[in-house]
């Protein structure tokens, strides 16, 4: 017998000594006769009906399916336990009370002694059902807990593995050749061809960006912003022709964004868009309103799979997971309206605002 099975014991013997005195106490000043050896008796066959009411509904409702017949079996059951218990209780004042049957056999006794059992039968039949019904509670809640713990774990895995994925993605790159060998071809030309010299220093400026760590996840707005301006410049000085309607706020606050969010968004326009047609101008508009980015974009599409920009891989999916990470499934705005012809997105998100020390 285990620990927890005697503590069960030691708390119901407790009670059933507690209820006892009880009564006893309330006899004593009711001016009624206090009998210990009978009323131990007498209480414990009480107990024996508390408790074999519910132990033997436990036991035939394993073996029978059919809950009427388990209904019938269980009232012919307790029929015959509450009339033994009255018998019994007769049995002890005769014995203890050295008096007759005549006197505690009558039907009017042995009527008072089956009601006495049929209450402690209904007292232990109510603990049982409420002790079942604690339990089926305790045990779902434990279920949900575990539940929640498993999502809870679910989220950090796929959290661990959306930032191994970005880390993969920057370690692609051996920075300190890609930056060397910048460097090299911007001493070779800026001199020559100054215009050249300058897209190479963007690309500088972007690559480094790219390859920033955030341990936090966030970048500052700033360096965010002029981020994008750099790519556009590098995109725009591919083209001879170049129609953007470009708007982009200059933020003053110390505001800092989820990384790669906006970037990400900004290669999906150059990925799918075209930009040299007059009659197909794109859209980018990035404004701060109330600490919260908004972001638009419009594109007319480029069908044609030739001369596309390649995406870096994290895509839309990655957006939504990332965004939803860190503000929640309705912390955050992002509609994609994509047609045969054109590629919309809007995106509000909320800012952290960050005070230098």
């Amino acid at each position: 017998m285990n620990k927890k099975n005697l503590k069960a014991i030691f708390q119901h013997l407790i009670f059933w000594i507690i209820y006892l005195l009880y009564e006893e106490v309330i006899a004593y000043f009711a001016g009624m006769g206090v009998e210990f050896p009978n009323t131990i008796v007498a209480f414990t066959v009480n107990a024996g009906v508390f408790y074999s009411i519910w132990g033997f509904y436990k036991f035939f409702k394993k073996k029978i399916g059919n809950k009427l017949l388990l209904v019938i079996v269980i009232f012919a059951v307790s029929a015959v336990i509450i009339t033994i218990s009255a018998y019994l209780k007769a049995f002890s004042f005769i014995v203890f009370l050295h008096s007759s049957l005549k006197v505690y056999g009558t039907p009017t006794r042995i009527l008072t002694f089956v009601m006495r059992s049929i209450y402690f039968a209904v007292m232990g039949a109510a603990y049982g059902f409420a002790r079942e019904v604690i339990l089926k509670e305790r045990e779902a809640a434990q279920h949900r807990l575990e539940k929640v713990q498993m999502l809870e774990q679910q989220q950090k895995l796929e959290k661990q593995a959306l930032q191994a994925e970005l880390n993969v993605i920057k370690s692609q790159i051996n920075p300190h050749f890609v930056f060397n060998t910048l460097g090299f071809l911007y001493a070779e030309t800026y001199k020559k061809l100054p215009e050249v010299g300058q897209s190479i220093i963007t690309l500088s400026n972007i690559m480094r960006y790219a390859l920033t760590k955030n341990e936090d996840g966030y970048s500052s707005l700033e360096s965010e912003l002029a981020y994008i301006k750099d790519f556009i410049k590098i995109h725009e000085s591919r083209s001879k022709a170049f129609f953007m309607n470009i708007s982009i706020e200059n933020v003053l606050k110390p505001y800092r964004v989820v990384s790669l969010i906006l970037i990400t968004l900004i290669e999906n326009m150059f990925k799918h868009g075209i930009f040299n047609q007059n009659t197909k101008e794109a859209a980018l508009n990035i404004a701060v309103e109330d600490g919260k980015l908004h972001f638009y974009s419009l594109n007319y599409k480029n069908n044609n799979s030739v001369n596309k920009v390649q995406s870096n891989g994290i895509g839309l999916n990655y957006i939504r997971e990332r965004l939803t990470d860190e503000y929640g499934p309705d912390g955050y705005e992002l509609l994609v309206n994509e047609t045969h012809n054109s590629y919309e997105c809007k995106l509000i998100m909320p800012l952290k605002y960050h005070e230098s020390n």
